[in-house]
């Protein structure tokens, strides 16, 4: 039962836009190498393409690696074959989040959660607003930044009130017929 779960979900990887890039990765490990957090990944980008490659897909949607990617594009920049490492990341944590498979240590994909709710609502993303939304199921984080926060707020580059974009009701349709897609495929 396990093996065809996994390889399910491989299909599921491998068959989607950037996911089919993962078979031409040549396992240089550039990606890991130029990935500014590679040393807080359980597992560099080649190492978890390596475990899709090899049906441990659970085990790389249960790693902490999607998490910590920050999308700095570095990985995509160097790499050789031009994977669009960034954008599988993405497919990656969203996978890891429909199944319950985010690790449970991870804070990442509440903060995920609370940015995606952001951008829905407004168009972009009010820092004050996000760090109330993740501060619901993490007070103490809130907490800690704090003193940033004010310091931030006294030079006016912390807005407490959400701005929208011009646009934010075309986004939100964007959204909607992007989710549609996803769910019809």
């Amino acid at each position: 039962m396990k093996a065809e779960t996994e390889a399910k979900l491989q299909a599921e990887i491998l068959e989607s836009e950037p996911g089919r890039a993962i078979l031409t990765c040549i396992q240089c490990g550039t990606c890991s190498g130029s990935c500014p957090l590679a040393e807080a990944m359980d597992h560099g980008p080649r190492a978890v393409f390596a475990m899709i490659r090899d049906g441990q897909v659970e085990a790389a949607l249960a790693s902490n690696t999607a998490w910590y990617c920050v999308s700095c594009y570095q990985c995509m920049v160097q790499c050789p074959q031009q994977i669009p490492i960034t954008d599988i990341m993405y497919l990656l944590k969203q996978m890891s989040l429909d199944r319950g498979l985010a690790p449970g240590d991870n804070k990442m994909p509440d903060l995920y959660a609370a940015f995606e709710r952001q951008v829905r609502l407004f168009g972009k993303v009010s820092e004050a607003l996000l760090m109330a939304d993740y501060g619901l199921k993490h007070p103490l984080d809130v907490m800690a930044s704090t003193p940033a926060a004010v310091k931030l707020l006294a030079r006016g580059r912390l807005h407490l009130l959400p701005r929208k974009i011009a646009a934010a009701q075309r986004l939100r349709a964007l959204l909607e017929a992007a989710g549609q897609k996803e769910r019809a495929s």
